[in-house]
């Protein structure tokens, strides 16, 4: 009786194998670890059961306000110890980007950001190739504001009417967090790039724009103290 029941295990596992399959090619058959078949995480983009106060219902949603990404900011103690290097990284948490606020936020940021990236020649030939990609096409090459898009070859005018300021004028006249907020936020007609561009990237471009305006290093723009900007700016 032993031998027999030995003898019928194969037959079994077999027709056990054999009932988990099915004809339907999208049928998966008899799951017996349903747990590990079926994720019970949300997918993207599908519908989830809680709503957000807006009625929204998709799973991909914003991250919590006031969020910083892993890594995001330098692990750097220069940087981390000091709020006027620090604001460049947690602007989003201290400024509106609201239109009816633009000027007030424009002038707080030339008291509290400071620029944290030294004045290289790498740093100021990496802010040439981006500027030459993001912004030539309104400001030119020289920063003469124009670029094709506002002054068109034959000298008629281009599609945007509104002419940039030229960089040797307007530069001397603001500090490094006032360019860094416009860098960031935009102004008038111009978008703003903090999406695009990273904070190092920003800080890389106006290296090179001052540079087009004849201001070589810290020269202007050393108006923000580490003590000027907001104390929660402080944490890391």
């Amino acid at each position: 009786m032993r031998n027999q029941i030995i003898k019928l295990i194969p037959v079994l596992a077999v027709a056990l194998v054999l009932a988990s399959c099915g004809r339907d090619v999208k049928t998966p058959g008899r799951i017996y670890m349903p747990d590990m078949t079926y994720s019970n995480s949300y997918k993207a983009y599908v519908a989830s059961d809680v709503a957000t106060p807006e009625g929204n219902l998709m799973s991909a949603r914003y991250p919590a306000a006031k969020t910083i990404p892993y890594g995001y900011i330098p692990n750097d103690s220069a940087v981390r110890s000091n709020p006027a290097y620090l604001m460049s990284y947690v602007i989003k948490n201290h400024y509106t980007h609201s239109d009816a606020q633009w000027q007030a936020e424009f002038d707080r940021a030339g008291g509290e950001i400071k620029d944290p990236l030294p004045y290289t020649d790498d740093n100021k030939a990496e802010g040439k190739r981006l500027y030459d990609i993001n912004c030539t096409p309104c400001h030119g090459v020289k920063g003469e504001g124009n670029g094709q898009l506002i002054e068109l070859p034959g000298g008629g005018d281009g599609p945007y009417t509104s002419r940039p300021p030229n960089y040797k004028t307007r530069l001397p006249q603001v500090k490094d967090g006032n360019i860094f907020y416009v860098v960031s936020y935009g102004k008038n007609m111009m978008g703003g790039y903090g999406y695009q561009l990273s904070v190092k990237e920003r800080w890389q471009v106006i290296h090179y724009i001052k540079s087009l305006a004849g201001i070589e290093g810290d020269a202007t723009g050393a108006g923000a103290t580490a003590s000027a900007a907001p104390a929660d700016a402080k944490k890391k």
